[in-house]
């Protein structure tokens, strides 16, 4: 591989690390600075002020958007954590990552460290994935619990929690990646063995 394709691949990766830390840090510095926080929610349809028509009702919940609009300081780190958090990781997967791609300058790809620092990008991943999405569900929850419900008559209003998919995915293919790295060191090194 020549130096140049090389030092790309290195700047690509250090380019799509700078700019997915900046975009996380941007959504926690909005939090802090923007003027209401909103939060989508699944309220129940009887609370709804919705008329039915002639054979048709709402029933079950619906998912609407709750605005609080003068949140406190506590329900803005609530929001805010979570974005913090993607950033740090970023950085980590990130850095192990650049750290892969230097390493091919060596031009051995199937290097036993290269193995390793994929797996723990995998267990980064995974990890920071679901705790992501459990300090995004207490910050929700922290926020609708200190928010007036009046306009839907006190109704129950449950925060929408979403699963972590895309980061259980990408963790699950950077293990597999860990572990097609893994296995062909070991072929690797068998090779060298019998010559």
């Amino acid at each position: 591989m020549g130096v140049i394709r090389q030092r790309a691949f290195e700047w690509a990766a250090l380019l799509a690390v700078a700019l997915g830390v900046l975009l996380a840090l941007f959504s926690a510095v909005g939090t802090l600075v923007a003027d209401h926080l909103v939060v989508p929610v699944e309220v129940p349809a009887a609370a709804l002020s919705v008329s039915s028509g002639e054979g048709a009702a709402i029933t079950g919940t619906a998912t609407a958007d709750l605005t609080v609009a003068d949140p406190t300081t506590a329900e803005r780190m609530w929001t805010m954590g979570p974005s913090l958090l993607v950033a740090v990781l970023i950085v980590l997967v990130g850095t192990l990552l650049l750290r892969v791609v230097r390493s091919l300058r060596t031009g051995d790809p199937f290097a036993s460290v290269n193995a390793r620092r994929i797996g723990v990008c995998a267990a980064i991943v995974l990890v920071g994935g679901v705790v992501v999405a459990g300090l995004r569900a207490a910050g929700a929850h922290a926020v609708v619990g200190g928010a007036d419900l009046s306009a839907v008559g006190g109704a129950a209003v449950e925060p929408v929690i979403d699963v972590p998919v895309g980061a259980l995915l990408l963790g699950l293919g950077l293990a597999s990646a860990a572990e097609f790295l893994r296995r062909g060191a070991l072929l690797n090194e068998e090779v060298e063995g019998l010559i």
